[in-house]
């Protein structure tokens, strides 16, 4: 176990000694789909099932001069989505990319037929030159405006994922705009009484404290300016976001406006999912398909399975 979440390139150097992951592409005729699922195996993460119109990805993959690839036809992106979930419970997939499809679509039969008892919820792992660390901020992606029992829930799943990615002890920061509750401010209430189920044991073994404004989440000295010590406020972790556009707000902000790369992976299925947005970088799905496979192999699963179960 380690004291920080790993880097792009700690993980892309643990991959170097793990069995390509068979991993289904949902909808992948498409140009950037098919960059990123073909840079993914030359790096030897994964082994893609493409799923989609058939000629759209046979012609991507002969300009690209790749070698013969797995094709699973599908007519639309609706029928992409539940064949691609099909390749895992046939056995033949152990994962799941998104394509070139909507997140409501992706998501579907994976709600159906792949959720675990967890909730599903999204994380970024976010890297930044100037913070040191890699920074996981959940959820802007999935649960749009979560309540107290929601919120606890996406938190559960957070930690769960640090600790099984090596992290011993998460840092977690609950995001607000103040650092005092503040009746008219509900994200302070919800983030104190978060604060009151970690005291009891909630969310072992993390740490956490909130509310916090997002200075204090990143930075020891306006921390310290604010009053605020103890072992998270400027060395966060985990960041809690009160709601979706806060979420993916920031994660955006830090990506386009100070440098920052980004994955993305959904918790709480039964197996490792991609989520990416249709318009993010080769970079980006490229450093969200390490992010998966390495959560695959970590979680200890048979890359491979004889009984043909995910």
């Amino acid at each position: 176990m380690t004291i920080a979440f790993p880097t792009y390139e700690t993980i892309a150097a643990a991959l170097a000694d793990c069995s390509p992951l068979p991993m289904a592409v949902a909808d992948a005729g498409e140009r950037h789909v098919i960059d990123a699922a073909c840079a993914a195996r030359s790096a030897g993460f994964i082994e893609p099932i493409f799923v989609g119109e058939r000629a759209s990805i046979e012609s991507l993959l002969r300009e690209r001069g790749e070698h013969p690839a797995t094709i699973v036809a599908a007519s639309n992106e609706g029928e992409a989505a539940e064949r691609s979930v099909n390749e895992v419970l046939s056995g033949r997939a152990r994962a799941l990319m998104k394509g070139h499809l909507h997140t409501d679509t992706f998501l579907h039969p994976i709600l159906a037929a792949l959720r675990s008892p967890q909730r599903l919820s999204h994380v970024f792992v976010i890297e930044m030159e100037r913070y040191g660390k890699p920074l996981l901020l959940t959820d802007g992606a999935i649960n749009v405006a979560p309540d107290l029992t929601m919120k606890a829930a996406i938190l559960k799943n957070a930690v769960a994922f640090a600790v099984t990615m090596g992290l011993s002890v998460p840092k977690v920061a609950l995001l607000s705009a103040v650092e005092i509750v503040k009746a008219t401010i509900p994200s302070t209430i919800d983030a104190a009484e978060l604060t009151k189920m970690a005291a009891s044991g909630a969310f072992a073994p993390a740490l956490v404290a909130g509310p916090l404004a997002f200075d204090c989440v990143l930075s020891r000295e306006a921390s310290a300016i604010k009053g605020l010590s103890g072992p998270v406020p400027g060395d966060a972790d985990i960041v809690l976001v009160p709601e979706i556009v806060a979420g993916n707000a920031v994660a955006k902000a830090l990506e386009y406006g100070a440098g920052a790369t980004l994955a993305g992976v959904v918790l709480g299925a039964r197996v490792p999912v991609v989520l990416t947005s249709r318009a993010d970088s080769l970079q980006t799905r490229l450093h969200s398909v390490a992010l998966a496979a390495y959560q695959h192999h970590r979680s200890g699963a048979p890359t491979r399975p004889a009984d043909g179960t995910p």
